[in-house]
């Protein structure tokens, strides 16, 4: 079908290219333009090509011979054309590596040429260095490919002689959209329309997951996956044939645009509706071998799988080891498709029956890939934006060092694929929302830190020391509110680590692809987003002050007073098992006169006072100086600046928010001392009121529809609302404000950890119908004894039934009782 609406398409612009300029609007180019596309490429990327080229120029794609058209005319060579091969080009890029690109230009007589094109895979239909080349020479053009769902379209193209040749410094470049959360795709990618029912709805869809495809070539991918879903209550269509062809579909679209496509398919591993290929005790290498078979069916060329039953449960690890084998060479020895499976950065679990190779002692469960099949590639994950060398108070570590460890095990034995996140998501950092591109600096970090550790021969053990890691894939969970920053910076330096440059240089050139749209104001552009960088290394993530970084960072660092906290954050503090994101010290607890005294607890006065002041004057600073160079911006080149500068001011509002919360319960427990209580409850309050504003004018320029992303409702995923429903209502704010209980009469239940829980967690953690529910993590406790205990801890029944429940229809904000009138 794609290849049809190319030629139609290319017929059309042929035939009557003046009509089309009338109706579109596009400009003749200065001389007539000629597009020429060798074999080589595929048609999706010609139909791509096309489409964007016409909606700025006129032009004609039938390439006759030069020496027959004596006009004047520019050519746009794409791939091995035969104008390309009697330039000598063909050959030239033959002796390139694979997927390497070759751009040159040609001035013959009144004819002017630029050439894209590469050096192919082995064994593949497309070549996708001559892809890469293709979409390299449009952003020469003008164009730029930021969200994966809005190219930007110049005004008109920019001829410019360009002669570049480029290499991938690692062969695997993969994306992974984490369709486990209920992102802009999520119900397209497991098959979905608005429903599993919704056979229009899919089809209606399919047109944004080209633009995605087309973004990861720009981009320099050559593999994207996604997480298959399955629930209960949806499950006859889980494993139908209806939803199998609408997967092929997908996959074959991906490998139509030159990319492979994989999804992944956990082996026992239950946690946010996982398609799971073991579903009940017994038969479990039959279960395996059914599940692969099904997938098989959908034309995948890899697998991603997952081990335990979830991030912080497993099974026993010999039990385990063998399932992943299993999987592994089924795959493999049947259908020639290539498992990989997650390396979890989660802690406390260890694989008894199997020893750290360094150490000796018990194995970290997550490792034990270690003694798995040869041929099951390996992706060591990170999470949030610490780097593998940071302070990374999250999920019981201290930092990733156990991570990059186990990366050195097993460079040079496996395939070995770096796993770091440009988005978590889940109260962390879109769906606040922040804006946050130290993400994007981080990820250039890490992929130069092992790039260098490469080059210096450092990376495995023993008789594999001085292997190279695979590549990267990345995890990516959202693009609006400037996310697509991060993913862009993310992606193109697994192409291009930049090596030859200081960490400096390298990420002021990373930034170009976006900055260099703005022309006079292009440097104070880049300086803006450097120096936010910066403060957000210094004061989110070391939570540094006057040069002085905290000894324990736990409590201490920005992040963790500016993300959300949901019910489930404060439940795992409470039980000091499963917490999935920096720590704080909690508004509640800043009440508790033995809290100062507990041991660890920071000193809110000398440690914490100080660091959200700073991070308030600093984050206002940079979102005024946003506003400023904004209003420099010549009006056409606006648009994707202005959602830079909504993001910055709105985490600047959030900044002063909880500054003032804080500052406010200090305060008032000074009781009739208190001088300033008052101020910093209307600074809080009006800080969210403000910030109702930048998000409510941001959600009308999002790329999908606000029903699709931002709304209270039911989809293939364990989460009943889109994940961007909290950054549109605020909901971690008035979390926050009620947390803080800014006025006397507010309802004790805003003082319950459970208070607005917004999912159900057995939900989320097995997927099943409470009446069934085991809860491994637990000791295999039943949902009635996880309720028991919780009661004994948290009080009063109403408190644990609304942490066990999600809402039983959208809260709606404020809150009852949330904002009384000022009687204080």
């Amino acid at each position: 079908m794609t290849s049809i609406k190319a030629l139609l398409l290319l017929l059309c612009l042929q035939l009557s290219p003046s009509l089309f300029a009338q109706t579109a609007g596009v400009k003749e180019a200065v001389k007539p333009l000629t597009l020429c596309f060798g074999d080589d490429i595929s048609q999706s990327v010609v139909l791509s090509i096309s489409d964007l080229i016409a909606k700025v120029a006129v032009f004609d794609s039938h390439c006759a011979d030069p020496i027959l058209d004596q006009k004047p005319r520019q050519y746009l060579v794409f791939g091995n054309h035969s104008l390309a091969q009697k330039a000598g080009l063909v050959q030239k890029a033959q002796n390139l590596s694979e997927e390497s690109l070759l751009i040159d230009h040609r001035e013959e007589a009144a004819k002017s040429y630029i050439f894209a094109l590469g050096k192919a895979r082995a064994h593949e239909r497309f070549n996708l260095g001559s892809h890469y080349a293709a979409y390299e020479v449009l952003e020469t053009l003008g164009f730029r490919f930021l969200h994966p769902l809005e190219p930007y379209v110049p005004s008109e193209l920019q001829f410019k002689p360009v002669t570049k040749s480029s290499s991938p410094h690692w062969p695997i470049r993969r994306w992974h959209l984490h369709t486990q959360h209920p992102l802009e795709l999520t119900n397209l990618l497991n098959g979905w329309g608005e429903t599993p029912e919704d056979e229009q709805g899919f089809q209606s869809m399919l047109s944004e997951w080209d633009r995605v495809l087309e973004w990861c070539l720009a981009n320099k991918q050559n593999e994207i996956s996604w997480y298959l879903l399955r629930a209960e209550a949806w499950k006859d269509f889980a494993d139908s044939p209806t939803r199998q062809a609408r997967l092929k579909q997908l996959v074959n679209r991906a490998q139509d645009f030159g990319l492979k496509a994989g999804l992944v398919a956990p082996l026992a591993f239950r946690q946010q509706h996982a398609w799971t290929m073991i579903r009940h005790e017994g038969d479990e290498t039959l279960q395996i071998e059914k599940a692969i078979d099904w997938l098989a069916g959908t034309d995948v060329d890899f697998i991603e799988t997952e081990m335990g039953f979830s991030e912080f449960t497993h099974p026993d690890d010999r039990t385990m080891l063998s399932w992943m084998n299993q999987a592994t060479r089924y795959a493999k020895d049947v259908y020639g498709i290539e498992t990989s499976v997650k390396v979890h950065a989660s802690t406390g679990q260890k694989a008894t029956h199997f020893v750290d190779p360094e150490t000796e002692k018990s194995l970290n469960f997550n490792f034990l890939p270690y003694y798995a099949d040869p041929d099951l590639a390996v992706m060591p994950h990170t999470v949030q934006f610490y780097g593998l060398k940071d302070p990374a108070p999250t999920y019981g570590n201290r930092d990733f060092s156990e991570i990059y460890r186990y990366l050195h095990w097993e460079a040079g034995r496996r395939k070995v694929l770096f796993y770091p996140e440009t988005a978590y998501w889940v109260s962390f950092d879109i769906d606040v929302p922040l804006f946050l591109p130290i993400y994007a600096e981080r990820r250039l970090s890490d992929l130069r830190l092992l790039a260098f550790a490469e080059t210096a021969g450092e990376l495995g053990m023993g008789t594999k020391i001085g292997s190279r890691i695979n590549g990267q894939v990345n995890f990516s969970s959202g693009w609006e509110w400037g996310y697509w920053l991060n993913d862009v910076i993310a992606s193109r330096a697994a192409w291009d680590p930049l090596l030859n440059k200081t960490d400096a240089e390298a990420l002021d050139q990373a930034l170009q692809p976006f900055s260099s749209l703005f022309a006079e104001q292009e440097a104070d552009v880049r300086k803006l987003l450097i120096d936010t960088i910066q403060m957000e290394k210094r004061l989110l993530m070391l939570g540094e002050l006057a040069g002085k970084r905290p000894v324990n960072p736990e409590k201490r660092t920005g992040q963790a007073y500016l993300q959300g906290f949901d019910a489930w954050d404060d439940i795992a503090n409470l039980l000091s098992k499963g917490s999935t994101q920096p720590a704080k010290l909690g508004l509640i607890a800043m009440r508790n006169p033995l809290t100062p005294i507990q041991s660890g607890q920071p000193s809110f006065e000398r440690e914490i006072s100080p660091l959200l002041i700073a991070m308030n004057q600093e984050l206002l600073q940079l979102a005024n100086r946003s506003t400023a160079l904004l209003r420099m911006l010549p009006l056409e080149k606006r648009s994707l600046f202005t959602e830079i500068d909504d993001a910055l001011r709105i985490t600047s509002l959030r900044a002063r928010q909880v500054f003032a919360l804080y500052h406010f319960v200090n305060e008032d427990k000074k009781g009739i001392f208190s001088k300033k209580k008052d101020f910093y409850r209307d600074l809080a309050r009006s800080s969210l009121d403000e910030a109702k504003i930048v998000s409510a004018r941001r959600s009308t320029h999002y790329r999908v529809p606000l029903a699709r992303i931002a709304a209270w409702k039911e989809g293939p995923t364990a989460y009943p609302y889109g994940y961007l429903w909290t950054a549109d209502t605020l909901a971690y704010w008035w979390r926050d404000e009620a947390k803080a209980h800014l006025t006397k009469e507010l309802p004790k239940r805003f003082l319950s950890p459970c208070f607005l829980n917004l999912v159900d967690p057995i939900n989320v953690a097995l997927g099943q119908d409470h009446a069934s529910a085991t809860i491994p993590s637990f000791d295999k406790w039943t949902v009635a004894g996880l309720e028991t205990f919780l009661a004994r801890i948290l009080g009063p029944s109403n408190a644990t039934e609304e942490c066990l429940n999600k809402p039983a229809s959208e809260p709606l904000f404020p809150l009852d009782g949330l904002r009384v009138s000022k009687d204080e």
